[in-house]
Parts: structure tokens; C-alpha cells; sequence
């Protein structure tokens, strides 16, 4: 009998949710292979089986687990796992106790997030599987009923303010702003979309250069150590903000300097829509070394996003602005700017440093001919 325990997936949560099993409880399961798709408060993650046998499931589908807790066994042959099951030392997950956890559908705890029902509504239902209509039910009466003082914040929702709180209390942050004439930039983005098929973006322009600035600037890429000590990278990983209205994420383009505008442009799409379904794996969320934050809705001129916990530095950027001023010969002419922001950990980085960045990233997107 082999035990197949939880690893951990996010030292934030001390719980995941169990979300489905990919092989159904008593098959054979052959070597290694994905057995079941836990749920954190960041992603979503594969589990796979440690070895070869009969599948005998503990934890269900929709319910929480702790990390190192075991969720299931395989055994030898279909016989013992037979003799374990009739000597009933621990009950399979398709007949719960008394008491036990419900069993909650991906759907249900999504529809239960979106409407802020608690963990203690939705056990109070009394049933062992809670399914969408259910949580409709209660998000009717809740309706019906008199507004109340507060909400429940969702799980993500609450790890992001842990984030924000940590931030607020360990970094002593500073920021600077340039004003970035991207005419140009948006005239390559425009060729580049037209000749690769992708949608390539001033943010996907933007990444590139912070990237291919790493070298010339590596304390903004890298990380301050316990004891006072700056811990530097050897290539750009950029972790890019994204909200789709399901919570912000921070996935991250690995190696971003190395790649073309193009593949940017991809990766980000397919950011965008693990985004908004909540379906991204814990690797694409990790690594980032520095981070870019587009607020790019329009009219939305400057913001000051937070450094995150292990990083030195954030760059932003907001939408961009039209302005008419009068070129050498005294002919008004339409230019189009955005606020470039650059806001940094004062105990890794000075005012002179982020200067020199802001200025090396804005001289990229004017003459941007080397993004592409």
C-alpha cells in the first residue's frame, strides 16, 4: 500500500480544495500520472501518483485538504484493497461521516467566491454535496434580505491583502515618473500584429524592454536577502498584473529577454484567459524577479502599484494620452504619451537608479526598433 500525500503548492494557505479526481476511485493506475486537480488560493495544480497500483480515494472531490495530509492510497491488487475497505480502518471518501466537510463543485465555490457566501453558509445547507444551485439559492435570500454591515472576502482576495499588507509593513517604497512619447512603439505593435498574427500590445513592448535592460540595471531584478544583502538574477523573469475580474494574478514571461515580441504577445493571451477561467498552474505564477503593472483603461494617467514581498521594484504604466504641440517649424502635431512609473524599494535602490532605468525603458519605446 502506498500513501499519496498533499505537497505543498502555496506556503500561504494552510488549505487547498480537492477539485476533481482525474481517474475514478478503483482504477488501475499505471506508473506516473496526473491522479487529481487541487485548487489554491492562486492556482490551479496537478497532482500525480508516486507509483503503480488500484486507486482508493480519502478525500473527495470539492473538499479541503491540508498540505500533507494523505488523500489517497494504491494498493497492489483489487484483493487488498478489498480486505482494506472491509476492515474499515479509514472510510473512503464516498461514504462521509457524520460531521464531515461537504463536497463543493468547482462551479458552486466559484458562483460562492464571485457572491462573498462563506464556508459556514454553505455547510450550514446540510448537504453532502453543495452544486450551483444551491449557492443560487442562497445568494436569492441573501438578496431578499436587508443589506447587511459586511461581506466575505474571497479566498484569493484574502491572499492578495496578506501580499498588500506584507508590502505596506517590510518595504520602505519610493517612486519616479517619466512622461514616454510611444508613437512609434504603438507603429511597431501595429506592424508586429499584422505580420506574426498576435496581438502585440504596448504592454508586450514594454516588457521586452524592461527585459533587455536587466544586464545594465540588475539590482532592479533582484531580490534583498535577511541579512542585508542583495541576491541578483541571471536573466529577466517579468511578472505581468492581471485582473479579469475573477482576482489579480501575477504570471510570469521566464527568460523574457530572449524572447521575440510575438511570443510575448501569445503568452499573454493565454495569461489573459487562465486569468478570467482561474485555471493557471503554480509555475506560471512563479519565478517573477521584477514586475510591470498596466493600467492602461482609459484615462487612467499615473498609479502606484506596491513592490511585491522578494522583489526591488515595480514598473507601470497608464493609458495613453494625446497631446498636440507645435513641432521646430511651428506646425501643431498630435503626439501620443503615456505615464511611465517606477516605484522601488528604498533600501535596495536610490532615486539615481530608478532615474536611469525609467530613462534607458523610455528611450527603448521611442526608438523601439529593437523590440521586435
Amino acid at each position: 500500500m502506498i500513501g499519496i500525500e498533499l505537497p505543498t503548492l502555496n506556503t500561504n494557505d494552510s488549505s487547498y480544495t480537492l477539485v476533481e479526481w482525474l481517474v475514478p476511485d478503483g482504477n488501475s493506475i499505471e506508473g506516473e500520472e496526473p491522479l487529481a486537480v487541487v485548487e489554491t488560493s492562486k492556482a490551479s495544480e496537478e497532482i500525480e501518483s508516486t507509483g503503480s497500483g488500484i486507486l482508493h480515494v480519502l478525500v473527495g472531490g470539492g473538499q479541503e485538504c491540508r498540505p500533507g495530509q494523505t488523500i489517497a492510497y494504491l494498493f497492489e491488487s483489487a484483493q487488498e484493497r478489498d480486505s482494506y475497505r472491509a476492515s474499515a480502518a479509514t472510510p473512503a471518501a464516498t461514504s462521509a461521516p457524520p460531521g464531515a466537510e461537504p463536497s463543493i463543485t468547482k462551479a458552486a465555490r466559484e458562483l460562492a467566491d464571485r457572491h462573498g457566501v462563506s464556508e459556514d453558509e454553505l455547510r450550514g445547507l446540510g448537504r453532502t454535496v453543495i452544486r450551483t444551485a444551491d449557492v443560487e439559492a442562497l445568494v436569492r435570500r441573501a438578496a431578499s434580505e436587508p443589506a447587511t454591515a459586511g461581506r466575505q472576502l474571497s479566498k484569493r482576495q484574502r491572499t492578495v491583502g496578506a501580499v498588500v499588507t506584507e508590502s505596506m509593513r517590510t518595504v520602505p517604497a519610493a517612486a519616479a515618473y517619466a512622461k514616454v512619447d510611444v508613437g512609434q512603439a504603438e507603429e511597431l505593435a501595429r506592424r508586429l500584429s499584422e505580420r506574426t498574427g498576435s496581438f502585440v500590445s504596448l504592454p508586450v513592448l514594454l516588457i521586452k524592454a524592461v527585459a533587455r535592460r536587466h544586464a545594465a540595471h540588475p539590482l532592479m531584478f533582484a531580490a534583498l536577502t535577511d541579512d542585508g544583502a542583495v541576491r541578483e538574477s541571471e536573466r529577466a523573469h517579468v511578472g505581468v498584473t492581471m485582473d479579469a475580474g475573477r482576482g489579480l494574478y501575477t504570471p510570469v514571461v521566464h527568460d523574457a529577454a530572449e524572447l521575440s515580441g510575438d511570443r510575448i504577445a501569445d503568452l499573454l493571451t493565454g495569461f489573459r484567459s487562465k486569468a478570467f477561467r482561474g485555471t493557471f498552474q503554480a509555475a506560471e505564477l512563479a519565478g517573477a524577479n521584477i514586475m510591470v503593472a498596466p493600467h492602461t483603461t482609459e484615462g487612467m494617467v499615473l498609479a502606484t502599484p506596491i513592490v511585491f514581498p522578494g522583489q526591488t521594484c515595480v514598473v507601470s504604466v497608464g493609458a495613453v494620452d494625446d497631446q498636440v504641440l507645435l513641432d521646430a517649424q511651428g506646425t501643431p502635431r498630435t503626439h501620443r504619451f503615456v505615464h511611465l512609473g517606477l516605484v522601488y524599494d528604498h533600501r535596495a535602490v536610490n532615486g539615481r537608479d530608478a532615474m536611469a532605468l525609467l530613462k534607458d525603458v523610455k528611450e527603448e519605446l521611442e526608438a523601439p526598433a529593437a523590440l521586435g
